[in-house]
């Protein structure tokens, strides 16, 4: 028997369909690449934030990069 993950379990524990399109978007290569390339964005977005050294300038590269994180892995 294969390992569920995480979001898998969560599904199967309160009997929600497996087939939603937003569920199976999730598994997809180009998902998949995409969420590499934001992880790879919110180290530089991190590194800019050390290296500003004032709070505004931290939450705004934050909000930023939150916005930007969610638009880039919203599905077309």
């Amino acid at each position: 028997m294969e390992k569920l993950d995480l979001i898998r379990r969560i599904r199967r524990f309160y009997k929600l369909p497996e087939d939603h399109p937003e569920f199976l978007w999730t598994q997809t290569n180009t998902y998949k690449r995409r969420l590499e390339q934001v992880k790879s964005g919110w180290i530089i977005a991190g590194v800019l934030m050390l290296a500003s050294g004032s709070t505004s300038a931290v939450i705004v590269i934050s909000a930023f990069s939150g916005f930007m994180s969610l638009a880039f892995l919203e599905r077309e």
